[in-house]
């Protein structure tokens, strides 16, 4: 490092070595990362309010890989228009991912798996299309609305999702996300 004596290795109390920046570095590093995300759409935000999408306040405000998800699935909505420009909800408990901020509304981010990890079972957290639409009216009990991530969904598990949505009469407080190609007209 600076010093031409530093590794860049540092003990932790485990004893096994860690990475370590100096000032001057963790500057370019940041930079750096800014630069990437200036070439992918965020809608004219500066890079911490970038970060701040994917932040969790269920979980102390941590960035986690869920959070980058709900952040990705929020951008793209907004990039075509079905969401004005967004926010994450700073609410702790109940709150939703993001608040439009033209409208006010709150929208939870529900993704759904038909098969997680070749599983099928529903009691070990296969598609059930019951608890997807108990988990969705939880969120409008909340106040919120909900932005259906249907990626990994099955055609099959899809359409009876997509055909409960319509038959109970939910249609206007959904947003369908689904794979480029898939029909978004619900």
């Amino acid at each position: 490092m600076a010093d031409g004596k530093n590794s860049g290795l540092a003990h932790g109390t485990s004893g096994s070595p860690q990475l370590t920046l100096e000032n001057g570095e963790l500057a370019a590093k940041a930079r750096e990362n800014e630069e990437k995300v200036k070439r992918n759409y965020q809608g004219g935000r500066t890079y911490s309010e970038y970060l701040d999408l994917a932040r969790d306040p269920s979980h102390a405000n941590k960035i986690l890989p869920q959070g980058r998800k709900e952040r990705s699935i929020g951008l793209n909505l907004e990039k075509q228009g079905l969401l004005h420009k967004i926010i994450r909800d700073p609410q702790k408990n109940n709150g939703a991912e993001f608040i439009d901020t033209v409208t006010g509304t709150k929208w939870d981010v529900k993704s759904f798996v038909s098969n997680p990890n070749g599983i099928t079972s529903a009691r070990k957290g296969a598609f059930k299309l019951s608890k997807a639409i108990a988990k969705i009216e939880k969120e409008f009990a909340n106040g919120h609305n909900v932005i259906i991530d249907t990626r990994r969904l099955t055609k099959s598990d899809r359409d009876s999702l997509i055909k409960a949505i319509n038959e109970k009469g939910y249609s206007d407080k959904i947003i369908w996300y689904h794979k480029k190609g898939d029909n978004h007209e619900q």
